[in-house]
């Protein structure tokens, strides 16, 4: 992988000094990609982004500047290198790298490529669950990686006759339905946002969001899949609990008082989800109260205790999620929830078994 740019020692310069190669101008089309946003020429520290060794074949990395690139050798060997970042190494190795890889295989041999995501799901749990796979080694050849709540199973498979690398990788594919089952949410580059949206256009249905602790983060994925508008009616933000009574008509006596639930309670994650959705006149409302931290916790209510409500077409509450992260920062805490908190709607749309309470 590449380091961000202007890093000393950067993968590129030491790549073209072990292979014994040159590394002349731009080869990348950053000067193009820079015209288009600046009336400026490019700065020098841009375009050596786009340096790379002599005879490089470019692969191209639509997430960033930093393109990966492929050396072909006198004696035969190909070297490959991807940008660091996981989202733009995915990219290159879409924008190219893959057919390098396989091209450098022989050509013949065909390779197939599959992502497996699961959310919400420990990946201790997840590996438990696939450990005869796991082991098994072999074809198709499988990884494990977990990144916050998402566990996603890397799966490359080669023919295996009669079957093709497509076929084993479909049957691969059966495998991990079977043993993981309503766990397993999507595949490859898709997200759990754009799940989430084809299921809610595919039933006709509309969904609000209602947010305290994760600060329009839902709202925010969501909004990212091209064509939301059709199904998102409305998000509101409320931290302050005259927000959430003025907004959305959760009882100011719920919140505040010796008597009340308090703000973080299962009561007024339940009142969010069912005002978000009868306020913006959506099918579905998602509600979302805690304690982001680092501040703001006590002995009863823990940084990291938050509650999640979910209200459906027929108007009621359909249940409300409580989550405990004892080992996640705040931008873990809000990212995790929103990952719950999409995987909690996806589950409900499709008739899913609920989510478990789960320590995090």
């Amino acid at each position: 992988g590449q380091p961000a740019p202007g890093a000393e020692g950067s993968a590129r310069d030491a790549s073209a000094a072990a292979l014994l190669v040159e590394i002349p101008g731009a080869r990348a089309p950053l000067q193009q990609i820079w015209e288009r946003q600046h009336d400026t020429a490019p700065p020098s520290f841009f375009l050596d982004q786009g340096r790379m060794p002599q005879g490089a074949v470019a692969l191209a990395n639509e997430k960033g500047t930093a393109w990966g690139f492929a050396v072909q050798l006198p004696r035969g060997t190909r070297f490959i290198c991807h940008p660091g970042p996981p989202v733009e190494c995915q990219a290159a190795w879409f924008g190219g790298g893959r057919d390098q890889v396989e091209e450098a295989l022989g050509g013949a041999q065909e390779l197939a490529y599959g992502l497996f995501h699961t959310v919400s799901i420990p990946e201790s749990t997840v590996e438990a669950r696939i450990r005869d796979l796991l082991e098994a080694g072999g074809n198709p050849r499988m990884g494990i990686t977990a990144h916050g709540k998402q566990v996603t199973l890397s799966v490359l498979a080669r023919p295996e006759p009669p079957r093709s690398a497509e076929q084993v990788l479909a049957d691969m594919g059966q495998e991990l339905q079977a043993q993981l089952g309503e766990w397993l949410w999507g595949r490859d580059r898709e997200t759990q946002a754009e799940v989430v949206v084809r299921a809610l256009r595919a039933t006709g249905q509309t969904v609000a969001t209602a947010e305290s602790c994760t600060g329009g983060g839902l709202g925010a994925a969501i909004t990212s899949v091209p064509g939301a508008s059709d199904v998102y009616r409305y998000g509101w933000v409320c931290y302050a609990n005259e927000a959430k009574h003025r907004e959305l008509g959760v009882p100011t006596a719920w919140m505040e008082g010796p008597n009340a639930y308090g703000a973080v309670s299962p009561e007024v994650a339940r009142a969010l989800a069912e005002g978000a959705r009868r306020e913006a006149g959506a099918d579905w409302g998602i509600g979302i109260t805690g304690i982001a931290g680092p501040g703001g916790g006590s002995p009863e209510k823990p940084v990291g205790m938050v509650y999640l409500g979910i209200a459906g077409p027929d108007g009621e509450s359909r249940a409300v999620l409580r989550q405990q992260w004892t080992r996640a920062g705040r931008q873990g805490i809000q990212v995790g929830t929103v990952r719950d908190a999409l995987e909690l709607l996806r589950r409900a749309l499709l008739d899913l078994p609920e989510l478990p309470e789960r320590r995090a």
